[in-house]
């Protein structure tokens, strides 16, 4: 028998596997495909779930941070092709004040240190928090107020952060997360996840009823999650 536990570890969502099973002593490992997986004796109280992940919370996070030291470097060198809503666009760098803009010509990147990898992902990296932040929670209100059981509700604005391995989530008090990596998706993929997590608003599980309410809000979410099984969560560039 398994379930998901979700749980905050410094800046970022998490979701962890529980398993229960004939066992005298807990377990924690962290995959090599980044899953966090906590195995439990049967007749341990759900409630102690939470404080055995927070009594392991720096090795979990030691265990992550050693996972994105073993991925391949991202390219951020000249030429390099860099995604925005779904479209590749090749990076341009240039030296002087740190400036990002977006235009058919590309991304032009303009740093102190165009050679220094880091130095042109924190750019980056601020440019795409930005864009997160201008676009995502309006875009969530626009898909909200389409939707007649919400009846105008007025929802909070999402927390925006970095996920590693989910592109948003909803909270039992009715709190959205989405990744700030979003905006590497193309719009009809952004509009499913966002539809996705207001559903869950209404069902907090992924029944029958869940699903059939995600099919009245977008009648062509199976083609959306289809698509969204090819992408992967996405962390920022840098820290």
């Amino acid at each position: 028998m398994s379930a998901s536990l979700r749980f905050e570890l410094d800046d970022r969502a998490v979701t962890c596997r529980v398993v229960r099973a004939r066992r005298r002593t807990y377990a924690l490992r962290v995959a090599a495909d980044g899953t966090l997986e906590l195995r439990v004796p049967e007749r341990l109280p759900a409630r102690l779930y939470p404080q055995l992940l927070a009594r392991h919370r720096r090795w979990i996070a030691r265990q992550f941070e050693r996972l994105a030291q073993l991925s391949p470097p991202a390219d951020f060198s000249a030429g390099s092709r860099q995604r925005y809503l779904g479209q590749w666009h090749a990076l341009q760098l240039s030296v002087g004040r740190r400036q990002v803009v977006l235009s058919e010509a590309g991304f032009q990147v303009r740093v102190a240190q165009p050679q220094q990898p880091l130095v042109v992902a924190r750019a980056l990296d601020a440019w795409y928090r930005d864009q997160a932040h201008a676009l995502l929670p309006q875009r969530l209100w626009a898909l909200a107020a389409q939707l007649p059981w919400l009846d105008g509700r007025q929802l909070p604005p999402p927390r925006l952060m970095r996920l590693r391995r989910r592109w948003g989530s909803c909270s039992a008090d009715g709190r959205i997360t989405l990744n700030i990596g979003l905006v590497l998706l193309s719009p009809p993929l952004i509009d499913y996840v966002l539809f996705h997590e207001l559903c869950h608003l209404r069902h907090l599980n992924h029944g029958p009823q869940f699903y059939a309410l995600l099919a009245t809000a977008l009648p062509e979410h199976r083609q959306c999650q289809a698509a969204l099984r090819n992408e992967r969560p996405w962390a920022l560039p840098a820290a």
